[in-house]
C-alpha cells in the first residue's frame, strides 16, 4: 500500500475519534453528572465545564489536524497529528482523574490502542510526506 492510502486511514480514524470526542464532550456538558456511565462520576460543575470543553477542543484539533494532513501531506501537518495524538491520550488522563477519580480505566485502553493504531498509520504513510522548501 502507498504511503498516502496510510495516510488517508489515519486521518479518517483521527475525524472519527474527533467527532466522538466533541459529541462526548457536547453530551458531558449538557449532562453533567446525570450522564449514563460505567463509573459514577465525582466531579464538580466546574470540573465537568473543563473537561467538556476540552474533549471539544481535542475533538475540533483532531479533525483540523487530519484533514490539514491529507490537503497538505505536509511534514508540518504530520507533526501536528502527532502532537494532538499526545494531548489526547494526556487529555484521557486527565479526564479520568477529574471525572472518576482514577486516571486509568477501560476508557484510557481505548485511548492507548487508537493512538497506537493511528500513530503507526501515520509512520507508515511518512513516505508520502511533500518535501518543504
Amino acid at each position: 500500500m502507498k504511503g498516502k492510502n496510510w495516510l488517508i486511514i489515519s486521518a479518517v480514524i483521527m475525524i472519527i475519534v474527533g467527532a466522538l470526542r466533541a459529541v462526548g464532550g457536547i453530551a458531558l456538558l449538557a449532562k453533567g453528572n446525570q450522564l449514563d456511565t460505567e463509573v459514577p462520576i465525582i466531579a464538580s460543575d466546574m470540573q465537568i465545564y473543563i473537561v467538556s470543553i476540552g474533549l471539544m477542543i481535542i475533538g475540533i484539533l483532531f479533525v483540523y489536524a487530519s484533514t490539514n494532513l491529507v490537503r497538505k501531506y505536509s511534514k508540518k501537518c504530520w507533526n501536528l497529528c502527532w502532537i494532538v495524538l499526545l494531548l489526547f491520550l494526556l487529555m484521557g488522563l486527565l479526564n479520568g482523574y477529574l471525572l472518576f477519580g482514577q486516571p486509568l480505566d477501560q476508557g484510557q485502553k481505548i485511548n492507548l490502542t487508537v493512538a497506537i493504531l493511528v500513530g503507526l498509520f501515520l509512520f507508515l504513510g511518512k513516505s508520502a510526506l511533500k518535501t518543504e522548501k
